[in-house]
């Protein structure tokens, strides 16, 4: 881990319930996906979270880098370990109807 943030109301300084984390290497990162859970220890507190990609909104697809979708950012993200990728429409359902 790099970089560990909890986020805040802008206004109210009070953490949202929510945190964001950058992993140094994609190793990291696959592994904490994965494992989808990891429990934080620290004094008295203990605390279980859960741990989920961060989604971009102005993403290109990465499948047809725009070509199939006049240019538009891509709507759709695979969480999936295995694709971790960003999709217009028209490629999301290509890619994911496959068996």
């Amino acid at each position: 881990v790099c970089y560990a943030g909890i986020d805040t109301d802008p206004e109210l300084k009070y953490p949202k319930g929510a945190g964001r984390v950058a992993f140094s290497n994609q190793q990291s990162y696959i592994a904490a996906i994965s494992a989808r859970f990891v429990q934080l220890q620290h004094g008295d507190i203990d605390k279980r979270v859960e741990v989920k990609p961060y989604v971009l909104d102005d993403q290109m697809c990465d499948e047809c880098q725009g070509q199939r979708c006049s240019g538009k950012f891509a709507p759709f993200f695979c969480a999936n370990v295995t694709c971790l990728q960003y999709y217009c429409e028209h490629c999301w359902a290509t890619i994911h109807s496959r068996p």
